[in-house]
């Protein structure tokens, strides 16, 4: 597929993926603990919770690379790729 093409299909599934349908909330009771393997699932956290604070801590498994569909070894990242989604 050409650059365009796979964009313009990622486009289509971020669109089927965040709607309200299709996207897991939570309510929280005291003490709950909720992990999401980014592996295998897209987190994205609202910032709607207003003036509550929020505790978050990114954790990463060692390990080896997963390996696309086309073989190649995924990009490691390094440091807090997150902070551009919710302000600290």
């Amino acid at each position: 597929m050409s650059n365009r093409e796979s964009r313009a299909i990622l486009e289509i599934l971020q669109a089927y993926v965040t709607r309200p349908e299709n996207v897991f909330r939570w309510s929280w009771p005291p003490g709950d603990l909720i992990i999401f393997d980014n592996r295998i699932t897209q987190h994205y956290a609202p910032d709607d919770y207003g003036d509550l604070p929020r505790r978050l801590h990114r954790v990463t498994v060692a390990g080896d690379a997963p390996v696309g569909a086309d073989g190649r070894e995924s990009r490691l990242l390094e440091g807090d790729e997150a902070a551009h989604y919710t302000p600290a």
